[in-house]
């Protein structure tokens, strides 16, 4: 086919629909690249979406990490007075206790201030988590300015004392000046059980000390040949010795 034939064939066809039907197929061609879900812009959107959260999780992160290091020192303090708090509390609340020694110096401090300590028995204990509640009955008569000498006593003991249950009544004469009373309360002790750290820190104390125990050295054998020379007695030389 020459030229004047291709020009004759492109002269019938209608130029004006054919360019509308081309900006059609170009026109739903954009629209499907920006709206639909499997295009590639749709997919780089969403990409960018998950990069951005990513982002603020990780900046989020950042922010607690930091919080924590400037609260860091400050922590360290806290436990470290916790840990004083603790050590203090040891040696407050020791791992025995003798009943009879207690109830010795108990009715010792009574007898110091005029206080009439009728009886003193064990009634009990209670185990807690980390130490024992040993119950004890007081039975007194007196006055009640010797209870409370009594009782204040016991709170400058060593050990801690707990006091409960206070059961009073008057056995004179309402009228006198000084009202005596008889009564019952009941006295805690406690004995300290330890923890799971004190176990470790005991099962650690002597490998700590193996590993700082100086290491022994052997005398170097003597050369052949050479006499040794015998070790001097410090006391100097035995009595009946020439």
């Amino acid at each position: 086919m020459d030229a004047e034939g291709l020009k004759g064939i492109l002269a019938k066809i209608p130029l004006i629909p054919v360019l509308i039907v081309w900006a059609l197929y170009l026109g739903w061609d954009y629209y499907g690249f920006l709206k639909d879900d499997t295009s590639p812009l749709t997919q780089k959107v969403r990409e960018i979406e998950l990069v951005k959260t990513d982002i603020e999780k990780l900046k989020g992160k950042i922010k607690l990490i930091q919080d924590f290091k400037n609260n860091l020192e400050q922590k360290r303090v806290t436990l470290r007075n916790i840990t004083q708090e603790l050590e203090s509390l040891k040696t407050t609340l020791s791992e025995t206790l003798d009943e009879a020694e207690f109830i010795r110096s108990s009715i010792t401090e009574a007898k110091r201030i005029g206080l009439t300590v009728v009886s003193l028995k064990p009634t009990g204990s209670n185990t807690r988590e980390y130490y024992i509640e040993r119950e004890f009955e007081l039975k007194f008569r007196g006055v009640y300015v010797q209870l409370l000498i009594f009782l204040e006593r016991l709170g400058n003991m060593q050990k801690i004392v707990r006091v409960d249950n206070f059961e009073m009544k008057p056995i004179s004469s309402n009228s006198a000046r000084y009202v005596e009373l008889e009564g019952t309360l009941q006295l805690k002790a406690y004995r300290y059980l330890g923890s799971k750290a004190d176990e470790l820190a005991k099962k650690n104390e002597p490998e700590a000390a193996s590993q700082t125990a100086p290491a022994t050295r052997e005398a170097p054998p003597a050369s052949p040949g050479t006499n040794p020379v015998p070790a001097q007695n410090p006391a100097g030389p035995t009595a009946g010795g020439t």
